[in-house]
């Protein structure tokens, strides 16, 4: 017996609720074709002396992008606007957007909140958040006996 049968063509109604709940984006394409905005995925490594942060923003540019430190939270966002004009012919179409995302990222105690450095390079969001000293990642090999 099925309790609920599911249709692939099911959206959900409040999108920005269940993505900011999951974290991601529920469906790439919303009613007719329109694009629905999306959370950008991130890369974290621990590296010996920094951890590193990666954001792919694609059609971002640095002035899009906002980067804060508050209570010891590292907040990545962006706010864009954007407007398309088509003539042809006798008539004029426009259509006007809007996208945004935030990302936050509870900092451990062995970053150093004033040692960051960030780079926005081909679309690839890059910040680099330095460790404290005595925080460096030690490697010990185990020899395979």
């Amino acid at each position: 017996m099925n309790i609920f049968k599911w249709k692939p063509d099911l959206k959900p109604k409040f999108p920005n609720i269940l993505e900011k709940f999951f974290g991601k984006n529920i469906t790439h394409e919303g009613k007719d074709g329109e694009d629905v905005s999306t959370v950008p995925a991130v890369n974290i490594s621990d590296v010996n002396k920094a951890f590193e942060v990666n954001l792919a923003l694609p059609g971002l540019e640095k002035k899009d992008v906002k980067i804060e430190i508050q209570n010891n939270c590292l907040s990545i966002s962006s706010e864009k606007q954007y407007e398309k004009e088509d003539k042809e012919r006798n008539w004029v179409r426009r259509e006007y957007g809007y996208a945004s995302f935030q990302r936050m990222f509870e900092l451990p105690e062995s970053a150093d909140h004033e040692k960051i450095q960030a780079e926005m390079k081909n679309g690839i969001l890059s910040i680099r958040i330095a460790k404290k000293p005595g925080y460096e990642s030690k490697i010990k090999q185990i020899a395979i006996q």
